[in-house]
């Protein structure tokens, strides 16, 4: 067994614990975020750090990493507070990946890296064509870490569009949606379904 102190990670070269720290949790889901900016651009970005807040009503949330730097994504949710969750796909992955370039503002990563999009009627935003699990957003608070100067984002979840049935008590099978997962900031996984086991609920 290798053991990392803290003091010996710090000590490590910078993009070698980037990529140590960051694979330590596992393979996460993968979701493109469109928001839209003042001008009109189409921005996606792709996230690994989407969380479940709640059910009832449903909330989800993403990390944000310090906006020390420019983040088009939240500084297009102070314009407009609406976002389109895309998860990602076997299909498209290498696309979405690509999202993470630091793009001017008035480029669209869309358009520069070839996703196509799909609009649906009285949406305010367009989705991902190609994804099979997609969600209308509103975003509704933030959350500054103190810590690291991390934000958490928080979104009222007001539509979800998916292509496959959920099963009859409403889990959704992602691998029968061709979905990946990701680790680090370039590791993408194929999803296993290993089956489920029983839990006990409050009433």
């Amino acid at each position: 067994m290798l053991v990392y102190p803290a003091e010996k990670l710090m000590q490590q070269e910078r993009s070698w614990r980037i990529n140590f720290v960051n694979s330590l949790i596992g393979p996460k889901n993968l979701h493109v975020l469109l928001t839209r900016s003042p001008q009109g651009v189409i921005n996606a970005a792709i996230f690994n750090s989407g969380l479940h807040i709640g059910s009832s009503p449903p909330y989800i949330g993403f990390l944000l990493r310090p906006t020390t730097v420019p983040r088009h994504t939240y500084e297009n949710l102070r314009h407009f507070p609406y976002a389109t969750l895309n998860a990602v796909g076997r299909s498209f992955f290498e696309k979405a990946h690509a999202t993470h370039a630091k793009l001017p503002p008035e480029e669209s990563e869309v358009e520069r890296f070839g996703l196509a999009l799909q609009s649906e009627p009285d949406e305010p935003l367009p989705y991902l064509a190609e994804s099979p699990l997609t969600a209308r957003l509103r975003w509704v608070e933030e959350h500054l870490l103190t810590i690291n100067k991390t934000r958490l984002l928080i979104f009222a979840v007001e539509v979800v569009r998916v292509k496959a049935d959920p099963d009859p008590d409403g889990f959704l099978r992602l691998d029968a949606l061709g979905l990946v997962a990701g680790s680090g900031c370039d590791g993408y996984w194929s999803l296993d379904f290993m089956g489920r086991l029983p839990i006990q609920r409050t009433p």
